[in-house]
Parts: structure tokens; sequence; C-alpha cells
């Protein structure tokens, strides 16, 4: 029987194939990775521009987070609430003692 290819050669090119294999497996599986580390980047930066921490009216409890919307409260459907309000300290009303309030108002 005539061999048209060598069996040393057939060997080497197995190989050649086995490597180049491997070698797409590894970049494909690579590649893979970086895009999942991405799409969870992204995710956590819209987590971010969640704006219920900062809403007069989140509690900060967790068996009642917010009183206006307790079930939207820290999801991705509080991203455009209607009822935010930045809790601004100083725009609150400042509570004094009862004696600071009578000497205030006395004259």
């Amino acid at each position: 029987m005539i061999n048209l290819i060598p069996e040393y050669l057939l060997q080497n090119l197995g190989h050649i194939i086995f490597m180049m294999g491997l070698l797409s497996l590894i970049t494909i599986s690579l590649r893979n990775c970086y895009l999942t580390f991405q799409q969870g980047m992204s995710y956590v930066k819209r987590l971010h521009q969640i704006p219920c921490s900062r809403c007069t009216f989140f509690t900060g409890d967790y068996r009642l987070k917010c009183t206006v919307h307790p079930y939207n409260a820290l999801t991705e459907t509080a991203l455009n609430c209607s009822d935010y309000e930045p809790n601004n300290p100083l725009a609150k009303p400042i509570l004094r003692k009862k004696d600071e309030s009578l000497k205030a108002t006395s004259f």
C-alpha cells in the first residue's frame, strides 16, 4: 500500500490541530469571562443610580424601606420614582426643647 503522507507528519499534524483547538477553547473562555465581567459592571453601575437611600421617604428599616412605595424601594423600578424628594437636612425643621421655645416667643 502506498502512503501519500508519512506517519510522522500525521502525528505532528494531530498535535498541531490539538493545540489549535486548545488555544481556541482558552480564547473563547477568556472572552466569555470578560463579557460577563462587563455585564456585571454595567449592572452594578445601574444599581448605584437608585436614589432611594438619598430620599426623604426612605426609612432605612428592612421591614419598611420606603413609606410611599414599599415594594419598589431599592429595586430597578425605583430609578424613575415620581415621588422622590432629596433628603436635605437643612430643609427639616429644627426641634427645640420646650424651655427654649418659650424663651424665644416671650418678650
